[in-house]
């Protein structure tokens, strides 16, 4: 029996042009390049719906768009952050139906030659067998290593009765389309999920996002071509969503914590219109003035799970510099350990090292010491997040103890970082709870997953 399973999906391709491909994302989860994305308005990109099973938190994507190669700083490269994160409300992750999600981010991007919104499809479908484009920084073969450029490819689409011939009738929805040669060595692979299917208008020339790289049993494989989403199915819930009015969308992380960076006057005025979303919720027949004490009292508890959301994607970031000494210096018994144990190595050997360099420096004579650069002020920041954080340092240790109970890996969604996302059953304080999280399978990239496992985990304090 021939069982085909859905899974995150360039093989046989070239090196696409440098700026031939302006809409192209690259959606990062902690730094790491996680799956391709289509810009398709200034603040909007289109995504794999998939590519959040495994963290719906905005405070951990950031998108890079006009990259071309990863391992350098192109000089058209935008690093913007995630604002929202929008699933098509049908996703289905279990068959990938209705794999399709929209990316708000925080800031406008600046739009050039080498960075365009691409067209959204219209008019009829193209027909059978027209030539499509697909582009990625994707495993150059299943199970291999991403590239390091934009690697593109050319694809026919192909009849939906063969594609659910060949990968199965039951997979296979009216959402979804088929691309690809039935001889394989050309295909879609890990790491290009999200990302595009374009095809030329002939008549307009016009490029068209007619899918979203989705999934696929293996990678160029014979008789099993790549499967993406069927954009124009979900073009009126596209626009819908993008033009939906600033008071009808629960206020994002990012908006709430930008109001402490305004005056007083000016942060009333802001929180009081970003909390106009929970009167939404009112029960009928309630008062104004109840009304609009409920909406405060539930944007106020939103805030707090922010501010204590921002302050796990700070203790991320500061382990994430931290990997060396967690590698070098840490065994398993690590995951044993309390937060404040934690923050106190991490403080302490960042103002040890700085004061055996003082101390170096003296001992010559030297009337300025030298040190690594960042360490000054990795260390003033450590001292800012300490002073700002103290209280978490007060729960007492048996509240804040780990025990992991099962670790479920997706062994098709490794990353750059070699990382996986995988899906965890843990204690901690005794209370279970089950969180998704980027895990490594060797001992290497095993020391990469802790601080980003750590801080999902203590994200459970929150409630």
């Amino acid at each position: 029996m021939n069982v085909t399973q859905p899974r995150s999906r360039i093989v046989g391709g070239s090196p696409a042009p440098r700026g031939s491909w302006p809409w192209l994302v690259n959606l990062q989860l902690d730094g790491g390049m996680m799956c391709g994305g289509v810009l398709v308005d200034s603040s909007w990109v289109v995504t794999a719906a998939h590519c959040f099973a495994g963290s719906r938190s905005e405070s951990y994507w950031t998108a890079v768009v006009g990259e071309f190669d990863i391992t350098k700083d192109d000089p058209d490269e935008q690093v913007i952050k995630v604002n929202r994160i929008i699933p098509h409300p049908k996703f289905n992750p279990k068959t990938f139906n209705n794999d399709i999600a929209l990316v708000e981010l925080t800031s406008p991007v600046v739009l050039s030659n080498r960075v365009t919104p691409v067209c959204l499809p219209s008019g009829m479908e193209p027909p059978t067998g027209s030539p499509c484009l697909v582009a990625g920084w994707g495993s150059l073969y299943e199970d291999g290593p991403s590239a390091n450029v934009v690697m593109e490819a050319k694809v026919p689409l192909l009849p939906q009765s063969t594609c659910k011939s060949t990968l199965g009738k039951e997979l296979v929805t009216n959402t979804m389309l088929c691309a690809g040669y039935l001889s394989g060595g050309i295909d879609s692979c890990q790491g290009d999920s999200g990302g595009p299917l374009i095809y030329q208008d002939r008549m307009s020339g016009r490029f068209q996002l007619y899918g979203i790289t989705s999934w696929g049993d293996g990678c160029g494989e014979k008789g099993k071509p790549g499967v993406y989403t069927r954009v124009s199915a979900f073009s009126d819930w596209i626009e819908t969503e993008i033009q939906k009015s600033f008071g009808s969308r629960e206020p994002t992380c990012s908006e709430l914590l930008k109001t402490t960076e305004m005056t007083a006057e000016e942060q009333r005025s802001e929180f009081s219109s970003l909390c106009r979303f929970y009167t939404l919720s009112c029960p009928p027949g309630q008062s104004a003035s109840a009304c609009t004490r409920l909406a405060e009292d539930k944007c106020l508890t939103r805030f707090k799970k922010c501010q204590l959301r921002s302050f796990l994607q700070t203790l991320l970031d500061l382990l994430q510099r931290a990997e060396d000494y967690i590698r070098d210096r840490v065994d398993l018994t690590f995951f044993t350990q309390t937060l404040p144990q934690l923050v106190e190595h991490i403080y302490s050997t960042a103002f040890t090292h700085s004061r055996e360099r003082r101390e170096l420096g003296l001992s010559h004579g030297l009337t300025q010491f030298k040190v690594c650069p960042g360490v000054r002020e990795s260390s003033q920041h450590v001292s800012q997040v300490r002073d700002s954080y103290r209280w978490v340092l007060s729960i007492p240790s048996k509240s804040l103890r780990m025990t992991f109970q099962e670790v479920l890996v997706d062994l098709s969604s490794k990353n750059d970082r070699g990382l996986y996302q995988a899906r965890v059953r843990a204690a901690v304080g005794g209370r279970p709870l089950t969180f998704y999280s980027l895990v490594g399978l060797e001992m290497e990239s095993f020391y990469r997953s802790v601080p980003r496992i750590i801080a999902l985990a203590l994200e459970a304090l929150k409630t």
